[in-house]
């Protein structure tokens, strides 16, 4: 395991001293050797759902065979999680295929598919065990699920994730596992607080706490962010509000969670896609895709590929290609294309919602090179040090409609 310290080079003639000591770190490549397995990881998908918790890293792998795995490295040293010769816990056979990997405080979860059974899985370095999958019944409703979604958030031994009751494309409900014990958190025989509409989607889940932070809709396009809490749900944010600047919110989409503030993904009736964060101090916007990013790669972020929140930090992808923090209280690059690692020229860079744990990030580069016939990848951590005392600048605060903002349910 390499470190290497850096500062990203002036992207634009006359830009600001933008520049950073990042410390990276390269965890494992395409020449590193696949653990349990033949072969290495030079293929073109060797990497994906790159995860991070303290000194431990995990991710979704693929070897140069094509035999695929969830494997983790900490200290330099790898080991198999799980792949296609492990039997699939209360199935009937070996995994065929792995999907979202979430590395916690307990060890890793995953969605995993094969003999006899789906679901969601964990390893806790001893037992690989499961945390819901289709030999288990639904929490107040009738029968087990026919599917669990592979999009989950764990937290210790806590994960949230949607669940199904039948062939639907759509999560009948949205669930979680603490300690083993399942619970209901919504489902489409429920409505929104002040609304009789039944819910008719269930879009995106986390966890902050004993709370749990979800999206969902109803039929009519009503969409709300909400908050669960002992089977209490109030509103945070609909789309029946507005911004100050007089444009309603008429998208709210994912959300991540961390000590009782969450930042969100919205769209205003201007269609520009934005960043707020959601706290007891009230609404305030972190980003806008049409700002221009500090390091002037490009005249615009052009969007959010994807985005993590934790110790009250924001790390994200932008449309552009690289990846943001707003380290020292305002924005930041990190790194992205046109960058060097390890004396290779960075092309594109792939950031995922849990690969940041507060002070750590994770993500993996494909660099100059990389081919169809051999491929030149690699993942890295970088320290992300949290925001001083100033934290975040709210840029502006939320514009209240005439109704209450919280409704108890």
């Amino acid at each position: 395991m390499k470190r290497l310290l850096i500062s990203l080079s002036m992207l634009a003639a006359g830009q600001a001293a933008l520049a950073q000591p990042w410390s990276f770190t390269k965890i494992v490549d395409t020449d590193t050797p696949v653990p349990s397995d033949v072969g290495t990881f030079n293929i073109g998908d060797a990497f994906q759902s790159v995860s991070v918790y303290a000194d431990r890293v995990a991710f979704r792998g693929r070897s140069k065979l094509g035999r695929v795995g969830v494997y983790e490295w900490r200290g330099g040293v790898g080991r198999a999680i799980a792949d296609q010769d492990t039997m699939v816990p209360r199935g009937s056979g070996v995994f065929e295929n792995f999907r979202d990997v979430n590395v916690t405080s307990r060890g890793s979860t995953f969605f995993g598919v094969g003999g006899g059974n789906s679901g969601l899985f964990y390893n806790d370095g001893n037992t690989l065990g499961h945390v819901a999958d289709r030999m288990d019944d639904i929490p107040d409703g009738g029968g087990k699920f026919t599917g669990v979604t592979n999009a989950h958030h764990s937290v210790g031994t806590s994960s949230v994730f949607g669940g199904f009751n039948s062939s639907a494309a759509q999560p009948f409900g949205i669930y979680r596992s603490d300690d083993g014990v399942l619970s209901r958190i919504a489902d489409k025989t429920m409505s929104p607080p002040g609304h009789a509409e039944l819910f008719s989607a269930m879009l995106s889940w986390h966890l902050d706490g004993n709370a749990t932070i979800f999206t969902a809709e109803t039929a009519s396009g009503y969409r709300a962010l909400m908050r669960s809490v002992n089977g209490q749900i109030t509103t945070l944010v609909d789309t029946e509000q507005t911004w100050t600047d007089g444009n309603r919110f008429n998208y709210i989409g994912h959300m991540r969670t961390s000590a009782g503030s969450t930042v969100f993904r919205a769209y205003t009736d201007d269609i520009a896609e934005r960043l707020y964060k959601i706290s007891d101090e009230g609404i305030g916007l972190l980003v806008d895709e049409n700002m221009p990013p500090p390091d002037g790669s490009s005249p615009t972020y052009g969007g959010f590929v994807d985005f993590a929140y934790a110790n009250d930090t924001l790390v994200f992808e932008a449309g552009n290609g690289a990846m943001y923090t707003d380290f020292g209280g305002s924005m930041s690059r990190v790194i992205g294309p046109g960058d060097s690692l390890d004396g290779k020229k960075i092309l594109n860079l792939t950031f995922y919602e849990h690969g940041f744990d507060g002070t750590t990030a994770a993500f993996w580069v494909v660099f100059e090179g990389d081919s169809s016939f051999f491929s030149n990848r690699a993942i890295y951590t970088v320290t992300i040090p949290a925001p001083g005392a100033a934290g975040f600048a709210l840029i502006s605060a939320l514009a209240l409609s005439a109704s209450p903002r919280r409704r108890a349910r």
